[in-house]
């Protein structure tokens, strides 16, 4: 999660460049969601089957987890994001 952080923190420093890009027509934005949620797909899968995942948990309820995190918690507040993003990890466990 961590990892992904640092992709995230960079990317919010990228926000404007690509939302001018998608508004320009240069990059896709129901193209690069589709990738995504299908990335976070496979890992959901990959979790589930090793039992490390609730059953329930989606695609979508990811994204839209780490968007949350990333909003109120971007640079230069990076210890509060890894915070968050443990908590979040934390959550998506099955109960005992």
């Amino acid at each position: 999660m961590d990892l992904f952080g640092d992709w995230i923190a960079t990317k919010n420093g990228m926000l404007d460049t690509m939302a001018a890009m998608i508004e320009a027509g240069e990059l896709a934005h129901a193209q690069t969601r589709t990738e995504l949620l299908t990335a976070i797909d496979v890992l959901l899968d990959a979790g589930r089957e090793a039992g490390q995942i609730r059953e329930h948990v989606t695609a979508d309820d990811i994204a839209a987890g780490l968007i949350g995190i990333f909003t109120v918690a971007h640079p230069p507040e990076l210890e509060r994001a890894e915070r968050l993003l443990d908590i979040f990890s934390d959550g998506l466990r099955p109960p005992d």
